[in-house]
Protein backbone atom coordinates (compact mmCIF):
# COMPACT_ATOMS: atom_id res chain seq x y z
CA UNK A 1 0.00 0.00 0.00
CA UNK A 2 2.69 2.56 0.79
CA UNK A 3 4.42 1.13 -2.70
CA UNK A 4 1.46 2.12 -4.07
CA UNK A 5 1.00 5.28 -2.69
CA UNK A 6 4.88 6.31 -3.37
CA UNK A 7 4.72 5.21 -6.70
CA UNK A 8 1.18 7.51 -7.43
CA UNK A 9 3.06 10.51 -5.68
CA UNK A 10 6.39 10.33 -8.10
CA UNK A 11 3.81 9.85 -11.21
CA UNK A 12 2.17 12.83 -10.18
CA UNK A 13 4.94 14.83 -9.94
CA UNK A 14 6.50 13.80 -12.88
CA UNK A 15 3.61 14.43 -14.93
CA UNK A 16 3.52 18.16 -12.71
CA UNK A 17 6.87 18.96 -13.72
CA UNK A 18 6.18 17.61 -17.69
CA UNK A 19 2.98 20.06 -17.02
CA UNK A 20 5.29 23.01 -16.18
CA UNK A 21 8.11 22.64 -18.85
CA UNK A 22 5.30 22.18 -21.47
CA UNK A 23 3.86 25.66 -20.52
CA UNK A 24 6.48 27.55 -19.15
CA UNK A 25 9.83 25.83 -21.50
CA UNK A 26 12.45 28.85 -20.23
CA UNK A 27 11.88 27.13 -16.83
CA UNK A 28 13.06 24.18 -18.21
CA UNK A 29 16.58 26.36 -19.65
CA UNK A 30 16.71 27.89 -16.75
CA UNK A 31 17.60 24.65 -14.78
CA UNK A 32 19.52 23.67 -17.66
CA UNK A 33 21.76 26.79 -17.09
CA UNK A 34 22.29 26.70 -13.79
CA UNK A 35 23.15 22.98 -13.46
CA UNK A 36 25.85 24.34 -16.54
CA UNK A 37 26.90 27.07 -14.49
CA UNK A 38 27.71 24.64 -11.04
CA UNK A 39 29.33 22.25 -13.25
CA UNK A 40 31.41 24.76 -14.71
CA UNK A 41 32.73 26.37 -11.38
CA UNK A 42 33.28 22.92 -10.11
CA UNK A 43 36.41 22.77 -12.12
CA UNK A 44 37.90 24.69 -9.98
CA UNK A 45 37.66 21.77 -7.34
CA UNK A 46 38.05 18.67 -9.56
CA UNK A 47 41.31 20.37 -11.90
CA UNK A 48 44.56 19.73 -9.97
CA UNK A 49 46.11 23.06 -12.04
CA UNK A 50 43.22 24.99 -10.92
CA UNK A 51 42.82 23.82 -7.18
CA UNK A 52 46.77 24.10 -6.54
CA UNK A 53 46.28 27.62 -7.66
CA UNK A 54 43.60 28.83 -5.56
CA UNK A 55 42.68 26.31 -2.90
CA UNK A 56 39.77 26.14 -0.60
CA UNK A 57 38.93 29.33 -2.23
CA UNK A 58 37.28 27.80 -4.66
CA UNK A 59 33.90 27.44 -2.74
CA UNK A 60 33.63 31.50 -3.13
CA UNK A 61 32.75 30.71 -6.95
CA UNK A 62 30.12 28.39 -6.05
CA UNK A 63 28.72 30.24 -3.52
CA UNK A 64 28.73 33.32 -5.97
CA UNK A 65 26.48 31.17 -8.65
CA UNK A 66 24.16 30.32 -6.17
CA UNK A 67 23.60 34.08 -4.91
CA UNK A 68 23.59 35.56 -8.05
CA UNK A 69 22.11 33.40 -10.96
CA UNK A 70 18.73 34.24 -11.54
CA UNK A 71 15.75 33.91 -13.79
CA UNK A 72 16.36 37.29 -15.57
CA UNK A 73 19.37 38.90 -17.23
CA UNK A 74 18.32 42.33 -14.92
CA UNK A 75 18.25 40.01 -11.65
CA UNK A 76 21.49 38.33 -12.15
CA UNK A 77 22.97 42.16 -13.36
CA UNK A 78 21.90 43.57 -10.16
CA UNK A 79 22.88 40.86 -7.80
CA UNK A 80 26.41 40.58 -9.49
CA UNK A 81 27.40 44.08 -9.94
CA UNK A 82 25.99 44.66 -6.15
CA UNK A 83 28.02 42.10 -4.94
CA UNK A 84 31.06 42.52 -6.97
CA UNK A 85 31.28 46.08 -6.02
CA UNK A 86 30.66 45.89 -2.44
CA UNK A 87 33.18 43.15 -2.78
CA UNK A 88 35.83 45.89 -3.63
CA UNK A 89 34.55 48.73 -1.44
CA UNK A 90 34.25 46.52 1.68
CA UNK A 91 38.02 44.95 1.37
CA UNK A 92 39.00 48.67 0.59
CA UNK A 93 37.85 49.90 3.82
CA UNK A 94 39.44 46.60 5.76
CA UNK A 95 42.69 47.49 3.96
CA UNK A 96 42.78 51.16 5.28
CA UNK A 97 41.66 50.29 8.82
CA UNK A 98 44.70 47.33 8.94
CA UNK A 99 47.41 49.93 7.50
CA UNK A 100 46.32 52.68 9.68
CA UNK A 101 46.59 50.40 12.86
CA UNK A 102 49.86 47.99 11.56
CA UNK A 103 52.29 49.83 13.62
CA UNK A 104 50.28 50.37 16.73
CA UNK A 105 50.08 48.25 20.06
CA UNK A 106 47.99 45.45 20.39
CA UNK A 107 45.42 47.39 23.23
CA UNK A 108 44.74 50.08 20.66
CA UNK A 109 44.20 48.09 17.65
CA UNK A 110 41.85 45.98 19.06
CA UNK A 111 40.02 49.45 20.09
CA UNK A 112 40.06 50.62 17.19
CA UNK A 113 39.24 47.93 14.95
CA UNK A 114 36.18 47.63 17.37
CA UNK A 115 35.40 51.27 16.43
CA UNK A 116 35.48 50.98 13.02
CA UNK A 117 33.45 47.70 13.12
CA UNK A 118 30.61 49.63 14.91
CA UNK A 119 31.01 52.75 12.40
CA UNK A 120 30.75 50.66 9.03
CA UNK A 121 28.08 48.66 10.35
CA UNK A 122 26.20 52.20 11.52
CA UNK A 123 26.75 53.69 8.23
CA UNK A 124 25.59 50.71 5.78
CA UNK A 125 22.89 50.04 7.97
CA UNK A 126 21.41 53.26 8.03
CA UNK A 127 21.88 53.99 4.38
CA UNK A 128 20.02 51.10 3.46
CA UNK A 129 16.96 53.12 4.65
CA UNK A 130 16.92 55.32 2.06
CA UNK A 131 14.45 54.39 -0.70
CA UNK A 132 16.97 54.80 -3.18
CA UNK A 133 19.46 52.70 -2.02
CA UNK A 134 17.24 50.07 -1.04
CA UNK A 135 15.91 49.54 -4.52
CA UNK A 136 19.33 49.40 -5.92
CA UNK A 137 22.01 48.71 -3.59
CA UNK A 138 20.64 46.81 -0.68
CA UNK A 139 22.31 44.03 -1.55
CA UNK A 140 25.64 45.23 -2.06
CA UNK A 141 25.86 47.46 1.57
CA UNK A 142 25.10 43.84 2.92
CA UNK A 143 28.35 42.44 0.62
CA UNK A 144 30.11 45.32 2.12
CA UNK A 145 29.41 44.80 5.74
CA UNK A 146 30.21 41.15 5.18
CA UNK A 147 33.45 41.09 3.86
CA UNK A 148 34.56 44.21 5.91
CA UNK A 149 33.81 42.01 9.18
CA UNK A 150 35.21 39.05 7.77
CA UNK A 151 38.70 40.43 6.73
CA UNK A 152 39.25 43.15 9.21
CA UNK A 153 38.54 40.04 11.94
CA UNK A 154 40.65 37.52 10.46
CA UNK A 155 43.24 40.19 10.14
CA UNK A 156 43.76 40.62 13.66
CA UNK A 157 44.69 37.00 13.93
CA UNK A 158 45.69 35.99 10.38
CA UNK A 159 48.64 38.46 8.82
CA UNK A 160 47.70 36.43 5.32
CA UNK A 161 44.11 37.72 5.46
CA UNK A 162 44.70 40.52 2.41
CA UNK A 163 45.58 37.91 0.64
CA UNK A 164 42.77 35.76 1.20
CA UNK A 165 40.67 38.80 0.55
CA UNK A 166 42.57 39.16 -2.85
CA UNK A 167 42.10 35.73 -3.66
CA UNK A 168 38.17 35.54 -2.54
CA UNK A 169 37.65 38.71 -5.30
CA UNK A 170 39.33 36.57 -7.76
CA UNK A 171 36.81 33.82 -6.88
CA UNK A 172 34.27 35.41 -7.22
CA UNK A 173 35.08 37.21 -10.18
CA UNK A 174 34.94 33.65 -11.68
CA UNK A 175 31.73 33.06 -10.77
CA UNK A 176 30.18 36.26 -11.57
CA UNK A 177 31.84 35.58 -15.52
CA UNK A 178 30.33 32.58 -15.48
CA UNK A 179 26.47 33.79 -14.54
CA UNK A 180 26.77 36.78 -17.02
CA UNK A 181 27.77 34.24 -20.07
CA UNK A 182 24.61 32.03 -18.62
CA UNK A 183 22.32 35.10 -18.94
CA UNK A 184 23.56 37.33 -21.74
CA UNK A 185 24.80 35.28 -24.10
CA UNK A 186 22.84 31.71 -23.57
CA UNK A 187 19.09 32.14 -23.99
CA UNK A 188 18.59 34.95 -21.85
CA UNK A 189 15.31 36.16 -20.17
CA UNK A 190 15.08 39.98 -20.44
CA UNK A 191 12.78 41.45 -17.45
CA UNK A 192 11.61 44.38 -20.09
CA UNK A 193 9.98 41.57 -22.14
CA UNK A 194 8.20 39.89 -19.13
CA UNK A 195 7.25 43.89 -17.87
CA UNK A 196 5.66 44.48 -21.12
CA UNK A 197 4.13 41.11 -21.74
CA UNK A 198 2.62 41.26 -18.19
CA UNK A 199 0.91 44.98 -18.51
CA UNK A 200 -0.69 42.98 -21.34
CA UNK A 201 -1.92 40.42 -20.14
CA UNK A 202 -3.79 42.94 -17.80
CA UNK A 203 -4.96 44.80 -20.38
CA UNK A 204 -6.71 41.94 -21.87
CA UNK A 205 -8.15 40.27 -18.26
CA UNK A 206 -9.65 43.62 -17.62
CA UNK A 207 -11.33 44.06 -21.28
CA UNK A 208 -12.67 40.41 -20.62
CA UNK A 209 -13.85 41.12 -17.49
CA UNK A 210 -15.87 43.86 -18.08
CA UNK A 211 -16.97 42.16 -21.11
CA UNK A 212 -18.12 39.47 -19.41
CA UNK A 213 -19.75 41.05 -16.68
CA UNK A 214 -21.82 43.47 -18.70
CA UNK A 215 -23.12 41.12 -21.15
CA UNK A 216 -24.31 38.38 -18.26
CA UNK A 217 -25.80 41.61 -16.29
CA UNK A 218 -28.07 42.94 -19.17
CA UNK A 219 -29.11 39.54 -20.67
CA UNK A 220 -32.52 39.05 -20.16
CA UNK A 221 -32.90 35.61 -17.98
CA UNK A 222 -36.13 34.20 -17.25
CA UNK A 223 -37.02 34.18 -13.66
CA UNK A 224 -36.96 30.44 -12.80
CA UNK A 225 -33.12 30.18 -14.45
CA UNK A 226 -31.95 33.25 -12.14
CA UNK A 227 -33.77 31.00 -8.69
CA UNK A 228 -31.44 28.29 -9.69
CA UNK A 229 -28.45 29.81 -10.22
CA UNK A 230 -28.89 31.65 -6.92
CA UNK A 231 -29.60 28.60 -5.02
CA UNK A 232 -26.07 26.89 -6.87
CA UNK A 233 -24.33 30.13 -5.25
CA UNK A 234 -25.74 30.51 -2.28
CA UNK A 235 -24.33 26.10 -1.60
CA UNK A 236 -21.36 26.91 -3.10
CA UNK A 237 -20.47 30.15 -1.45
CA UNK A 238 -17.73 28.55 0.97
CA UNK A 239 -16.02 27.20 -1.51
CA UNK A 240 -15.48 30.43 -3.30
CA UNK A 241 -16.16 29.04 -6.64
CA UNK A 242 -15.33 31.89 -9.53
CA UNK A 243 -15.24 32.22 -13.03
CA UNK A 244 -11.91 32.64 -14.76
CA UNK A 245 -12.51 36.14 -15.56
CA UNK A 246 -12.63 37.23 -11.97
CA UNK A 247 -9.40 35.12 -11.33
CA UNK A 248 -7.45 36.70 -13.54
CA UNK A 249 -8.51 40.42 -11.70
CA UNK A 250 -7.69 38.98 -8.35
CA UNK A 251 -4.18 37.83 -9.74
CA UNK A 252 -4.20 41.52 -11.47
CA UNK A 253 -4.75 42.93 -7.77
CA UNK A 254 -1.87 41.03 -6.57
CA UNK A 255 0.91 41.84 -8.90
CA UNK A 256 2.44 45.12 -7.49
CA UNK A 257 5.50 43.46 -6.03
CA UNK A 258 6.41 41.72 -9.15
CA UNK A 259 5.82 44.57 -11.52
CA UNK A 260 8.21 46.57 -8.94
CA UNK A 261 10.35 43.67 -9.33
CA UNK A 262 10.34 43.58 -13.27
CA UNK A 263 10.84 47.22 -13.82
CA UNK A 264 13.85 46.95 -11.32
CA UNK A 265 15.61 44.01 -13.21
CA UNK A 266 14.75 46.25 -16.82
CA UNK A 267 16.54 49.26 -15.74
CA UNK A 268 19.64 47.27 -15.72
CA UNK A 269 19.24 45.77 -18.78
CA UNK A 270 19.68 48.75 -21.06
CA UNK A 271 23.36 48.62 -21.17
CA UNK A 272 23.16 44.68 -22.40
CA UNK A 273 20.00 45.39 -24.95
CA UNK A 274 19.18 47.80 -27.68
CA UNK A 275 15.73 47.72 -27.73
CA UNK A 276 15.46 47.94 -23.53
CA UNK A 277 16.86 51.34 -23.61
CA UNK A 278 14.62 53.51 -24.81
CA UNK A 279 11.46 51.81 -22.83
CA UNK A 280 10.41 54.32 -19.47
CA UNK A 281 10.14 51.03 -16.65
CA UNK A 282 8.49 53.42 -14.19
CA UNK A 283 6.06 54.41 -16.03
CA UNK A 284 5.08 50.59 -16.80
CA UNK A 285 4.98 50.44 -12.43
CA UNK A 286 2.25 53.47 -12.77
CA UNK A 287 0.50 51.91 -15.25
CA UNK A 288 -0.11 48.81 -13.09
CA UNK A 289 -1.05 50.60 -10.41
CA UNK A 290 -3.64 52.74 -12.77
CA UNK A 291 -4.64 48.83 -13.50
CA UNK A 292 -5.72 47.66 -10.29
CA UNK A 293 -7.38 50.92 -9.57
CA UNK A 294 -9.53 49.94 -12.32
CA UNK A 295 -9.63 45.94 -11.41
CA UNK A 296 -11.62 46.52 -8.24
CA UNK A 297 -14.09 48.13 -10.17
CA UNK A 298 -14.17 44.56 -12.12
CA UNK A 299 -14.73 43.21 -8.81
CA UNK A 300 -17.67 45.15 -7.94
CA UNK A 301 -19.08 44.54 -11.00
CA UNK A 302 -18.85 40.84 -10.05
CA UNK A 303 -20.09 41.34 -7.14
CA UNK A 304 -23.60 43.30 -8.68
CA UNK A 305 -23.40 39.87 -10.60
CA UNK A 306 -23.70 37.29 -7.61
CA UNK A 307 -26.16 39.85 -5.75
CA UNK A 308 -29.43 38.65 -4.28
CA UNK A 309 -31.05 41.72 -5.16
CA UNK A 310 -30.49 42.34 -8.84
CA UNK A 311 -32.03 45.64 -11.09
CA UNK A 312 -33.54 45.32 -13.94
CA UNK A 313 -30.86 46.10 -16.65
CA UNK A 314 -33.35 49.58 -18.02
CA UNK A 315 -33.40 50.70 -14.47
CA UNK A 316 -29.46 50.27 -13.78
CA UNK A 317 -28.27 52.03 -16.75
CA UNK A 318 -30.78 55.07 -15.58
CA UNK A 319 -28.84 54.91 -12.35
CA UNK A 320 -25.85 54.48 -13.80
CA UNK A 321 -25.97 57.54 -16.24
CA UNK A 322 -27.91 60.01 -14.60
Amino acid sequence: MKMGGLRELSVSACKSAWRMGRENPRKFIHAVKVGMAFTVVSLLYLLDPLFNGIGENAIWAIMTVVMMLEFTAGSTLYRGLNRGVGTIFGGLLAYVVQEMTASTGGAFRAVFIGASVFVVGFVATYLRFFPCVKDNYDYGMGVILVTFNLIIASSYRMPSALGFARLRLYTIGIGFSVCLVMSLIILPNWSGKDLHKSTVKKLETLSKSVEVCVNEYFEDQDTEVMEVIHEVSEQNSDKKLIDECYKGVLNLLDSKSKDEKLAQSASWERWCTRNCRRYPWQQYVKLGDVLRHFGYAAVALHGCLNSQIKLSGKTFALQTFE
